[in-house]
């Protein structure tokens, strides 16, 4: 409630996912169950927030997972924005070490794709999705539920028709962000 009273509104939060394994992995700190419970309390206290989703922290195998458990959780609150990334890995970070020593796989580029297809497909409120980010290969933005289909639509075309290796190109050219 002191937030509201200061004057602080449409929070974005770095959620990343509703995926307790990989938040864990990741040492983020908080489970998916703290999400929803601190969610509830913006909402409690009259102040907006929005998400910011991290495709393919999960890893290898595990996009479908992140996006299920993910709208497991976001469905129950009602953030403004669900605004996906993608996983960019650098070479001085603590990750790429453990993909080097084999304790973590990153996930393919169209399995980011599939990933969001999923996230997509499965959210069930209206918000607006946005992932807009320079770490998006494509840019893909539309209210939800009203343009789910043309979201799905897109994410199909890019599943079935852009390559892999096109994809990780993009990812290896990618400055800082």
């Amino acid at each position: 409630m002191r937030l509201r009273q200061a004057g602080y509104n449409g929070l974005t939060i770095g959620v990343e996912t509703g995926d307790d394994t990989a938040l864990s992995f990741m040492r983020k700190g908080y489970t998916s169950q703290d999400i929803l419970t601190q969610c509830k309390r913006l909402e409690q206290a009259g102040i907006e927030y929005g998400f910011f989703y991290l495709t393919g922290i999960s890893g290898k195998g595990n996009g479908e997972i992140s996006a299920k458990a993910s709208v497991e959780i976001f469905n129950q609150l009602h953030p403004f924005l669900v605004g996906p990334n993608m996983l960019t890995i650098y070479p001085d970070s603590d990750l790429y070490r453990d993909m080097q020593n084999g304790t973590w796989q990153e996930e393919g580029e169209l399995e980011k794709y599939l990933e969001l297809r999923t996230l997509v497909q499965n959210l069930r409120i209206p918000t607006y999705f946005a992932a807009m980010g320079a770490s998006n290969a494509f840019q893909l933005r539309g209210h939800l539920p009203d343009d789910k289909e043309k979201l799905l639509a897109t994410l199909d075309k890019i599943i079935t028709e852009v390559n892999e290796d096109d994809l990780r190109r993009y990812r290896r050219n990618l400055p800082h962000l």
